[in-house]
């Protein structure tokens, strides 16, 4: 760093001065002329007149700050504080009794000029830490994904916090660390001032502590008492930017810094293994921060669902929309007594067909997520048949819901502060909530009011769209002149009531479950009444793939793989890990434990739409095959009887659970070799992830989310994910499974790298949720 002569140095011979900082007077003396060094020695209460000065400059000279005195009780003396190389002070007698004074502003510039040492410092150990980290977590990692360092804060020391920007800092560059900026000179070799933010009599006493400097009332007494050692070099032309080519040991680095500011070597090496101790116990633990990252477009989200389990869009994209900065809500009736949510003293009432209605508020939090539920009447003790009633009184929730729904960001304080209306997006899930981005419009945006708030609806399943005589429309307390948005005629059911129609002509952005499902909206077979709709829309829908919850679903973690024979396995132990869980599931459905014949699982609603008729016409063929097959799903009463017949001719090959079991869906997709889903209509499909996930290779009917999420497998080229059938039809099925089962018998590496690359992918909601962020923020500025 910097040299605070404090005695006077070997004498040196006098060597000629050039630049344009000094001259030389008729005696031979270096005279400071520059008006830098005039105004610095005048700041100083040093006696300049231009002509003659009293401090002489040795061996070269070096254009820099006069920094500080050093008072002598014998004797008068300056001190020069210089940066480079071959400089040295000497103090000249002088009897000049005004030189005694020691001034503020002579410790004022020190203390400036130490601050500086001191960003520089914080700056240098601050890089060693994270070099540090990098370093660690690049041993100690299995994959190759990058990993941001952490940020750590040095307590106990005595220098604030300053942000590591370009000034002043180290910044590494091709593996070695380069001073930026440091200091600027000119040309002539002026060393700048640098301006520090750090101010406060406090800040002032700890720099002065640690460079040695005493603050008393009587700043005549004070006394430089360090001696450091240079640390910046400089080039012939005076300027100041070191290069270290080599990494930088952080001990000695920590070394030389506490030396040249008086700090004791002891406590910064505690305080460096402490960090050190901190860091490689996180890691061992695997503990990641979950607090939300800093994002330039957070906004505030609130996500209106019917219920909390559509598709885990309301379950699980809020969380990792909150991961991701942003606020998150998430309102839904309440249903039952639930324990966590707790009422908030809101009480609210709504006319909805004739009738007032009351409505409380409930809150919790969870998973930096606020959850608020709707209470009234009319939601009670219908968990279990949310949609059941006759139609009229499904219409008179929903438009509760909504009403309710579209007011809360100003009057439900969660935290202690409420949304408002600014920087605001609804999110609406299915017709159930199309009437949200409607009641936004014509309540609010239409008279002034909510100017800034968007909705965007979801669509999961356009079959369902809300429909009724237009007589509804009486129901939902709207101005006449929007009649004409809910009126749609189609040829099978001429004119209606249709509240997804007008839900979609409102919304600032509309999101589909998948981009395959987008373009199936857009035909006549797809959607289902509403393409036009769509298709005059189009600039405004957008696919996303849903994700799935890899808390949940991660065999190397998986609750359900923990006992009964069944273990945990990842990538690297999955060969072994999926035989046991192959075995643990033969022996617990009475299959035959056979390691060599492959298991065909199914798993979803017994339904038309899920294409298991398919499956009752391959039954010729599949009983002629060396294989098992497992189905679990409940649904049609004759699709139930065909399973279990398929059961009682065939028990040594085939299986049926009637009924739906979370602990058998998750063993069934860890012990089955492939999962079958022939689905005439699946918008997204979580199941055929699930089995990527957990290594079990899928054979899809290439429509809506299947299309994007399962590509089809290419032998010369070894890429794909599973197998695809592009009509719903058996022998398309049949043909699939032929080619699945061959690669499972003749090929098993290319097996294993195609369940592989389907257990490395990111299927998870982080990845969806800057899908959506992005679909936020083109609604965000949407006018």
């Amino acid at each position: 760093m910097f040299s605070h002569c404090l005695a006077s140095p070997p004498a040196l011979p006098p060597t000629s001065c050039s630049g344009v900082a000094c001259r030389l007077s008729p005696n031979g003396t270096p005279l400071i002329s520059s008006p830098f060094a005039a105004s610095n020695t005048r700041r100083n209460h040093i006696n300049y007149n231009g002509s003659a000065c009293t401090v002489r400059f040795l061996n070269a000279v070096y254009h820099g700050l006069l920094v500080g005195l050093v008072p002598n009780t014998q004797k008068n003396g300056r001190l020069l504080l210089g940066v480079g190389r071959n400089i040295s002070s000497e103090r000249q007698e002088d009897n000049d009794e005004d030189d005694r004074d020691i001034t503020v502003n002579t410790v004022q510039t020190t203390i400036g000029l130490s601050k500086e040492v001191l960003t520089i410092q914080r700056s240098l150990l601050n890089q060693i830490v994270e070099r540090r980290e990098l370093a660690s977590s690049t041993k100690n990692s299995v994959g190759t994904k990058e990993k941001e360092p952490a940020s750590y804060n040095r307590s106990n020391s005595s220098f604030s916090n300053l942000d590591g920007g370009n000034d002043g800092v180290l910044q590494r560059t091709n593996d070695s660390w380069t001073s930026s900026e440091y200091v600027q000179s000119t040309e002539g070799g002026i060393v700048d001032d640098v301006e520090e933010s750090i101010n406060g009599l406090e800040v002032e006493q700890s720099m002065a502590d640690s460079l040695g400097l005493l603050r008393e009332a009587n700043l005549e007494q004070s006394q430089l008492t360090e001696q450091t050692t240079d640390y910046v070099q400089s080039t012939e032309a005076g300027v100041v930017n070191e290069v270290v080519e080599e990494p930088i040991s952080g001990l000695e680095v920590e070394q030389s810094m506490a030396d040249a500011l008086g700090l004791t070597r002891e406590t910064n090496l505690e305080q460096s293994q402490a960090l050190d101790e901190q860091q490689e116990e996180s890691m061992k633990e695997g503990i990641l921060d979950s607090s939300p990252v800093a994002n330039p477009n957070a906004m505030n989200v609130i996500v209106v669902a019917a219920e909390c389990g559509l598709g885990d869009v309301v379950g699980e994209l809020p969380k990792a929309l909150a991961r991701r900065g942003h606020r998150v809500m998430v309102v839904a009736p309440k249903y039952g007594n639930y324990s966590e949510p707790k009422g908030v003293g809101v009480l609210k009432r709504y006319k909805v067909d004739g009738q007032d209605m009351e409505v409380t508020y409930y809150h919790a939090y969870i998973d930096c997520v606020d959850f608020v539920f709707i209470d009234s009447p009319v939601f009670r003790h219908i968990e279990n048949d949310i949609y059941g009633g006759n139609r009229r009184d499904i219409l008179k929730r929903m438009v509760l819901l909504c009403r309710a729904a579209v007011e809360i960001p100003w009057h439900i304080p969660c935290g202690g502060v409420c949304y408002g209306d600014g920087n605001l997006v609804f999110i609406a899930n299915d017709w159930h909530t199309s009437l949200l981005p409607v009641y936004l419009k014509a309540y609010y945006r239409d008279i002034g009011l909510m100017k800034y708030a968007r909705s965007v609806l979801v669509i999961h399943n356009i079959a369902f769209q809300g429909r009724g005589p237009v007589d509804d429309f009486s129901l939902v307390n709207l101005p006449d002149h929007y009649l004409d948005l809910f009126k749609f005629y189609d040829p099978v059911g001429g004119e209606h009531f249709n509240i997804f129609a007008a839900g979609l002509k409102t919304a600032d952005r509309v999101v589909t479950v998948s981009h395959g499902y987008a373009w199936e909206l857009k035909t006549l077979e797809g959607g289902w009444g509403l393409h036009e709709i769509i298709s005059e829309n189009d600039w405004k829908f957008r696919g996303i793939v849903n994700g799935i919850s890899t808390e949940s679903w991660k065999p190397n973690s998986d609750v359900y793989l923990t006992s009964d024979g069944y273990t945990n396995y990842s990538v690297e132990t999955l060969q072994a890990g999926k035989a046991q869980c192959k075995a643990a599931l033969q022996r617990e459905l009475g299959l035959p434990v056979r390691g060599d014949v492959p298991i065909i699982a199914f798993i979803g609603r017994l339904d038309y739409q899920k294409g298991v008729d398919l499956i009752a016409e391959a039954r010729p063929w599949l009983v002629g095959q060396d294989l098992q097959i497992v189905m679990l799903g409940t649904g049609r009463r004759d699709l139930e009887d065909m399973i279990r017949g398929f059961e009682s001719a065939h028990r040594d090959k085939a299986r049926a659970w009637i009924g739906f079991s979370v602990k058998m869906a998750h063993r069934i997709t860890a012990g089955a070799d492939v999962l079958l889903m022939p689905s005439r209509f699946e918008p997204c499909g979580l199941n055929q992830l699930y089995a990527m996930m957990y290594g079990t290779v899928p054979v899809v009917h290439s429509v809506g989310g299947l299309r994007d999420t399962v590509q089809q497998f290419d032998p010369l080229n070894e890429v794909g994910l599973g197998w695809t059938f592009e009509r719903a039809e058996a022998n398309g099925m049949i043909q699939a499974l032929q080619h699945c089962l061959d690669t499972y018998r003749n090929h098993k590496k290319s097996w294993e790298r195609l369940q592989v690359r389907g257990m490395i992918q990111d299927l998870s909601w982080d990845n969806a949720a800057q899908r959506y962020e992005e679909v936020l923020i083109a609604a965000k500025y949407q006018w």
